[in-house]
């Protein structure tokens, strides 16, 4: 039975510059049978380090990053994992930011004050499609 939970896991990598709200989402999400976080990154640099060599189904993305703008990202998750679904998760409300992630081909964007549950479904969700949609 683990062996089946264990492949029906969604794996996530985590794109946030803030160590202390990327600890609490490995938190959140750590807890949950379904979920397991495989990358964690502070940055543009460390996420494309990341998505060489570990295979994942979401990645959540902050778009405020010290080297850059996570949107840039979206197009390198795409060749390095092309089934990958990308959430931005963002408190950036700005709307030339969030259509510039749509843009690049974001799966569906959410602000950061979305409760746990809201995060939770939409990677579950977007974990379980097919094929990457964008909004």
């Amino acid at each position: 039975m683990q062996g089946e939970e264990l492949a029906t896991r969604t794996r996530v990598m985590l794109v946030e510059d803030q160590p202390d709200f990327r600890r609490l989402m490995v938190a959140l999400l750590d807890r949950q049978p379904d979920l397991e976080v495989v990358a964690q990154a502070g940055s543009l640099t460390e996420a494309r380090e990341h998505a060489a060599v570990v295979r994942f189904d979401v990645a959540v993305l902050d778009l405020g990053l010290p080297d850059g703008n996570g949107a840039d990202l979206i197009s390198y998750l795409r060749v390095t994992n092309p089934d990958v679904a990308v959430l931005i998760l963002s408190a950036s409300l700005d709307p030339a930011s969030l259509e510039r992630a749509a843009q690049a081909g974001a799966s569906e964007i959410m602000d950061k004050l979305s409760t746990p549950g809201e995060l939770i479904g939409a990677i579950r969700r977007l974990g379980t499609a097919e094929s990457p949609d964008t909004v």
